[in-house]
This record gives structure tokens, sequence and C-alpha cells, in this order.
């Protein structure tokens, strides 16, 4: 058995922008997973790697699957609004409005969010027994000097 629950709901997403149904569309569904997808994408490129160079056994490509969902929770709703739900909802014009100063700020706050927890250490179920075990939960961060 493996996690396949979504990374971030509904509800995730209105407590970090509560009014975010103010504006037409009550539904982000599509928008949180694609966020989820992306996601998975930027730990196969900046976590993978190393992750599967420490661990012999490991297969070739990442199986979201195996991801730990709540570890994923606010990166998701921070990339869904950053990069699908305020885009969609600004009128990208010359003058800089709300959603734009939104789309950055989300924009911060995901880059900050994936550092911090890639640097905690992703939660990936290596063996696909639906624990995570100290060894398969390897920080990006190290108190020695690695070569």
């Amino acid at each position: 058995m493996s996690f396949t629950a979504a990374f971030a709901t509904l509800d995730n997403l209105l407590q970090v922008e509560p009014t975010i149904q103010d504006y037409g569309q009550l539904d982000w569904a599509v928008e949180l997973a694609r966020s989820q997808s992306e996601i998975a994408r930027v730990l196969s490129v900046r976590w993978w790697p190393q992750f599967r160079k420490s661990k012999f056994e490991a297969t070739a490509l990442l199986d979201k699957t195996l991801l730990d969902p709540t570890q994923w929770t606010q990166a998701t709703v921070y990339h869904a609004l950053a990069y699908h739900i305020c885009p969609k909802l600004t009128k990208f014009i010359p003058e800089t409005d709300k959603f734009q100063v939104m789309m950055e700020y989300y924009q911060g706050r995901f880059e900050h969010e994936m550092d911090l927890c890639i640097r905690e250490g992703v939660r990936y179920d290596i063996n696909n027994n639906n624990v995570i075990a100290d060894d398969e939960r390897i920080p990006d961060t190290y108190l020695r000097l690695r070569r």
C-alpha cells in the first residue's frame, strides 16, 4: 500500500487564503492537483538524485505515491496560488494588481517551504510499507563535509 492522498485540499487552501472563493471560482481542485504533480517534478530534480545515490536499491525514477503527502501540504498550497490560481485571477496589466503581488509573494513562500522540507529530509517510503523509517528520511544538510 502507498501514500495516495492528495497533498492539499480546498480546506488547506482556505486556511492560507480564506477569500480565494470570492472571485467567482469556488473549486480549485484542478490547480491543487497540477501543483502536486509539479512538486513531484521539482523533487525528482532537486532531491531524488542525492537520495537515489545514497540508496543503492532505489529505483531509477521517483514514485510520487511513496511521498508522505502531509509533508507537502503547505508547498502545494503556495505553488497553486503562485503558479495557477493567481495567474488566472490577474488581468496582467502594466499596473500591478493584487494578484500579481500575491503571485510574487507565494512564489517566495513556495521556494522557502521546498527548501525547508528538503533540508529537513523528504519522507519517502522506499519499501512501501506505509511507515517512514529514519533511514528513509535523509536530510539534505549534514554537520560534516561530504565528498
